[in-house]
């Protein structure tokens, strides 16, 4: 009897440990209705918004809206601008920029206009365009109410300008070049008060300040590769698929899907993409704790259509011991709609809010433990909360009603 016990318990747990393995992989979902590179895309709350891309040398204005419960497709009204190719975009306060590309080779073709799109009336608003040269591939960050675009390339060679828009003034400015030498299709996103770039056929990662305008070369681990997607959540920034440096082969199944943890300078590789879907030039969208990962073409596998996606809060579970050890803190009223309160003392910390994408919505250097913490500006929806003092942070999350 006891032996059976035994081995109805090591049944068990490797049944629970099989599942546990399963669940940390790519789920593949329906195939979307058109194969395209170059696409870009942005989640919403149950869905997401995508560019159609591109196909050989036809351009595309088709705009789709995915239906994340149904995993189904819609055509909307049309990408009103110019068709293009290579163009850029990035999420901001619930709106998603985009702009640039190219219309064709040759000088005169490159663009620099930027666009606005609402999902609340799925509509498109024209913005000023930069007044800098345009072009393909840059690296486009929407952060923190403004809208950083530098690199990429353009009839004449690659770049390594750098701008800044203002989203409340509209105005554009100049910024320091990024070090290292001109790049293009760079990998590019935001973490709290910086943003990001690197590889793009250079082998350097660096950190721009965004109230100082210096860069920092930080952690290179992922190297040269380019031609990938990128997204930022939960204040880290993720890397995903493309190709090595010189475009020779996709990059290593082991290493094709990593995050930057920006507190610690350090790279972590995570569970890869199926063996059979390394690709080049690719898109991703959040929608709740889930990547989705589409289009791009694979070298060795023609013709092949695809859409995966991957549940982010699984990596919460399989953090080390130091992690799971980390302080929390209580926030209430949860759900709430005005403001939250802190249990405890915290006079002087730090306080960060990111809405679920990982983006910094709220911050306030020096809190008042007797205060509330306002948040009826903030849009409907889950939000992490975060409180450094010293060397100690604690987190906690709560939902804006």
């Amino acid at each position: 009897m006891y032996k059976s016990y035994r081995v109805l318990l090591c049944c068990f747990i490797l049944n629970c440990l099989v599942q546990y393995i399963n669940a940390q992989t790519w789920e593949s979902l329906n195939e979307p209705p058109f194969l395209r590179h170059h696409t870009n895309g942005f989640g919403v709350e149950d869905g997401a918004y995508v560019f159609e891309g591109v196909s050989g040398n036809q351009y595309s204005n088709a705009f789709w809206k995915y239906d994340a419960t149904n995993d189904s497709w819609t055509q909307i009204s049309d990408f009103p601008g110019e068709a293009r190719a290579l163009a850029i975009g990035d999420d901001w306060d619930g709106k998603y920029y985009y702009g640039f590309g190219s219309k064709g080779s040759g000088q005169g073709n490159y663009l620099s206009d930027l666009w606005v799109f609402d999902p609340v009336d799925e509509s498109f608003t024209q913005l000023p365009s930069c007044p800098c040269q345009g072009r393909e591939h840059p690296a486009l960050i929407a952060h923190n109410d403004k809208v950083f675009v530098g690199s990429g390339s353009f009839w004449n060679g690659d770049l390594d300008d750098w701008w800044e828009y203002d989203i409340s003034t509209q105005e554009w400015t100049a910024r320091p070049f990024i070090p290292g030498g001109e790049r293009h299709h760079p990998y590019h996103f935001a973490a709290g008060e910086h943003v990001y770039v690197g590889g793009g056929h250079r082998t350097n990662w660096l950190q721009y300040d965004i109230a100082n305008m210096t860069w920092t070369t930080i952690d290179n681990a992922p190297g040269g590769r380019v031609a990938g997607t990128q997204f930022n959540y939960d204040g880290k920034g993720y890397v995903l698929a493309g190709d090595n440096a010189q475009h020779s082969a996709h990059v290593p199944n082991a290493t094709s899907f990593m995050r930057y943890i920006p507190g610690e300078d350090r790279w972590e590789t995570l569970p890869p993409l199926p063996a059979t879907i390394g690709r080049w030039a690719p898109a991703s969208f959040i929608i709740g704790t889930q990547v989705y990962f589409m289009g791009g073409i694979n070298f060795d596998v023609e013709g092949e259509n695809l859409l995966y996606r991957f549940d982010l809060a699984l990596l919460d579970q399989t953090s080390s011991s130091d992690d799971l050890t980390a302080p929390s803190i209580t926030v209430y009223p949860n759900p709430t709609v005005n403001f939250i309160y802190i249990d405890g003392e915290y006079a002087g910390a730090r306080v960060s809010i990111y809405n679920f994408k990982g983006q910094l919505v709220y911050t306030d250097q020096s809190y008042n433990s007797n205060d509330g913490i306002p948040v009826e500006s903030l849009s409907s929806g889950q939000y992490s909360i975060s409180l450094q003092l010293d060397d100690v942070e604690a987190t906690s999350s709560f939902v804006k009603q």
